[in-house]
């Protein structure tokens, strides 16, 4: 088996991959900045001065916010009501239409029900997407 059949035959691991090198790389620009922050709080400590109120609310506020980005949108973000929930009904409908397309078109011989299969997966995502953004807004 040469690399070209590896890939053929797992090519969809490419978008897990990608997913957590994503959240990956959030986390550790999350980590950058708490401790940038943490480190200038130590500067006004050993300076003798009192931080500001804003640079101490920050980190507060930092750590409530991760656990409001999730992929449901059910976090208290009160700046976007529906935002996080649309990007995903768009996002996962227009996946569905890619592969049901390439389903459709026969783009890759061989693979047609599979791409049937992952567009109907993909849009079920989104129509659960958009039913917890209807709800969540009648709250």
């Amino acid at each position: 088996m040469d690399f070209t059949d590896l890939f053929r035959s797992y090519w969809w691991l490419l978008f897990p991959l990608a997913f957590f090198v994503a959240q990956g790389w959030s986390s550790f620009m999350r980590y950058k900045r708490t401790k940038a922050k943490i480190d200038l709080l130590k500067t006004y400590a050993a300076s003798g001065k009192e931080p500001p109120a804003d640079l101490v609310g920050s980190i507060d506020r930092d750590s409530d916010r991760d656990d409001a980005h999730d992929w449901t949108g059910s976090g208290n973000d009160s700046s976007e009501p529906g935002g996080g929930n649309a990007f995903l009904v768009f996002l996962f409908a227009g996946l569905a239409g890619v592969f049901a397309f390439a389903g459709y078109s026969g783009l890759i011989e061989g693979v047609r029900e599979e791409f049937y299969f992952i567009a109907m997966i993909l849009g079920v995502l989104s129509v659960a997407f958009l039913a917890g953004a209807i709800f969540r807004r009648r709250k």
